[in-house]
């Protein structure tokens, strides 16, 4: 029940009919190539942003397959990339990829494991999941910061 919940706040979020506006592809499809490098100040990049989004996904993934010593380094955390429409359509293809493997993961857990504790951390799969989404739209509103800078 409560999976069925996550699955379909993880699909508005990402796709569309969220709540809180465009959802985070109806803004990334609207993103333009001389966009990709936009900064504010010393913040991060856009697509840096977006390689940063999708690092969590796949540690997320990672922890619902089982496996315990999977974590995000520094490297994937925020790694630098040439912003580039090469990069972006690459990057965009791996974000969009952790969506289908985050959704098809999901459907293969039992709601029982949300209630557990996330091997390494001091938190629940519930709490990671909603966290995920909470990610998700946290970083969506600085993309949308940057495309404004432009």
């Amino acid at each position: 029940m409560y999976r069925q919940g996550i699955i379909e706040l993880l699909r508005r979020t990402f796709d569309g009919a969220a709540w809180h506006g465009p959802a985070v592809m109806e803004t990334l499809r609207k993103v333009s190539s001389d966009q990709l490098g936009q900064r504010i100040g010393n913040s991060h990049s856009l697509i840096e942003i977006v390689e940063h989004m999708t690092a969590w996904r796949r540690f997320t993934i990672e922890k619902l397959r089982g496996n315990t010593t999977y974590d995000v380094n520094d490297a994937a955390n925020y790694p630098r990339v040439e912003p580039n429409e090469e990069s972006w359509t690459i990057t965009l293809q791996q974000f969009e990829d952790s969506q289908t493997m985050l959704l098809e993961q999901l459907e293969q857990t039992n709601d029982s494991l949300l209630e557990q504790t996330v091997e390494g951390r001091n938190y629940s799969f519930y709490v990671l999941l909603h966290g995920i989404i909470h990610h998700d739209v946290y970083h969506l509103g600085q993309i949308v910061l940057l495309m404004k800078g432009q």
